[in-house]
């Protein structure tokens, strides 16, 4: 851990520094502990630094969405930030860039947030200022400490600012302490978050309840899960975005549905690389399977089959996120070579549709951590879970979302239909891959239901046509990643390693 302490310390510094260079109240030649947390500007910014993770290459960026290519949902050629290997189970300590870089991503944020909550009993604001910004910092420190242990399960529990002499060494703390820990920093969170933040892309009290909702499902505690979710919607603060493909657009970002994103602005903050909508329709590094397009239902409800034509009368949110072989994109009929890899691409989160591109590639789309509709079904899967059949409430949860204005998928009838608790179960599971397709959450889900293996060992990649271009691997062991290497050097108090690696 000694590099990343380094690290940490070093980034946070640079980023207090940089609004701070023209005050005259301090020495501008170097920044230190003693001499920062003087001012409301300088306080401002080492909150922004805790933000500021967030656009780390290996956190919630373009990151994210390449991670569908570790599912059956996309595939990736080229080995983009190490998915291909994760994808085709061929990843070990050393061979993926998000294997390598999440470790320490993770921690720059946790010691970003430490250093910011340690800071503040010295911060000359009022009470109320600094009692929100604390909150911030820890809901900042829960996300990316969630993101930690859902990679890498256990991992040092550190609560103090970053210290090589007490630090470096530190042996892994159970994932469950962790978890103990997390949801502390949320509950705290939402006390001292005010219901609307004061600055859009800031966190709020439903953004912790949001994202407490999501860590108690994950760790299926399903009554607290269940709870955590109907507070939020019981809030009335949020709603579905009633058009599916805009939702993602530039034109209606900070809608209704949304309840924590990443911001970005062209030229401050954009995506990294070579920009989002490059990636999706020239590299065609992120690319949609045969698999995917044909878990997409028809839009009577009933399951796609071989004998029905492949892009005819799907569901509407098939047309809102792939762009398929005969459709217009760009003001061009896609050919069946357009996109190299699979034939397919996802339109979700490009900039691009059916008109004419006349603008440049400089994506600035924000990409959503939470939305309403992940609430709606958080609440579906938790009662689920939780009772012996589903009542009606699991029923409307997931018609909601089902029911939006641009869907309009068949809702289900409880009386009609009268699902048994394992057919819901199912019923959910399809609904968020499709529902949230290309937005990076289904590698997590494939994991916590434990069907990764099922769906992903001894199953291939297949282009529009149905030829194989990959076949794939998954054992018991690629449920976590394994320690980076370099790491491991650096600590050897942080062996034994995860199960099987």
């Amino acid at each position: 851990i000694i590099l990343i302490m380094k690290k940490i310390l070093i980034g946070f510094g640079f980023f207090l520094s940089v609004t701070s260079c023209s005050l005259d109240t301090v020495p501008t030649s170097q920044y230190v502990e003693g001499n920062f947390w003087k001012s409301p500007e300088q306080i401002e910014a080492g909150l922004v630094a805790c933000y500021n993770t967030m656009y780390n290459v290996y956190m919630y960026g373009s990151n994210l969405i390449f991670s569908e290519t570790g599912t059956p949902n996309a595939y990736n050629y080229n080995g983009t930030y190490g998915w291909r290997v994760i994808g085709d189970g061929t990843v070990n300590s050393i061979n993926s860039g998000i294997v390598n870089g999440k470790w320490g991503a993770c921690y720059q944020g946790i010691g970003r947030c430490n250093t910011f909550i340690a800071g503040a009993p010295s911060f000359t604001i009022s009470e109320d200022e600094k009692k929100e910004m604390v909150g911030e910092a820890k809901f900042l420190r829960a996300l990316y400490y969630f993101d930690l242990t859902n990679m890498y399960g256990d991992a040092p529990l550190i609560l103090d600012k970053p210290d090589v002499n007490t630090q470096s060494f530190l042996p892994r703390d159970p994932k469950t302490k962790i978890t103990t820990q997390i949801i502390q920093d949320l509950n705290d969170a939402f006390t001292a978050l005010p219901p609307t933040s004061s600055q859009i892309g800031r966190a709020n009290k439903w953004a912790a309840k949001a994202l407490l909702a999501r860590v108690y499902l994950y760790n299926e505690m399903w009554e607290e899960a269940e709870k955590a979710a109907e507070a939020v919607i019981k809030s009335n603060k949020y709603s579905l975005f009633p058009d599916y493909r805009n939702l993602f657009s530039r034109d209606h970002e900070n809608n209704q549905e949304v309840i924590f994103d990443v911001q970005y602005l062209y030229p401050t903050f954009v995506h990294s690389g070579d920009g989002l909508d490059i990636v999706l329709r020239q590299f065609n590094t992120i690319a949609p399977t045969l698999d995917l397009v044909m878990a997409y239902d028809m839009k009577d409800g009933s399951p796609y089959t071989s004998d029905q034509d492949l892009y005819t009368n799907r569901d509407p949110r098939f047309y809102a996120t792939i762009v398929y072989p005969g459709a217009t994109y760009m003001g061009q009929i896609v050919t069946e070579d357009k996109f190299v890899n699979t034939g397919y691409t996802f339109k979700k989160y490009s900039r691009y549709d059916t008109a004419e591109a006349t603008l440049d590639d400089k994506n600035d789309i924000n990409i959503i951590l939470m939305r309403y509709a992940d609430i709606l079904m958080i609440y579906a899967e938790a009662r689920n879970e939780r009772l012996s059949e589903p009542d009606q409430s699991v029923y409307d949860a997931i018609n909601e979302v089902r029911n939006r204005p641009s869907v309009k998928m068949p809702l289900f009838d409880k009386t009609k239909d009268n699902f048994t608790k394992e057919q819901m179960r199912e019923k959910i599971r399809h609904e968020r891959r499709i529902e949230f397709a290309g937005e990076g959450w289904y590698y997590n889900d494939i994991r916590r239901w434990k069907v990764a293996k099922e769906l992903m060992d001894g199953s291939t990649v297949q282009k529009y046509d149905g030829s194989v271009i990959e076949r794939r691997m998954f054992n018991d062991k690629n449920y976590l990643f394994p320690l980076p290497q370099q790491e491991v050097n650096d600590n050897p108090n942080l062996l034994p390693n995860n199960p099987g690696w």
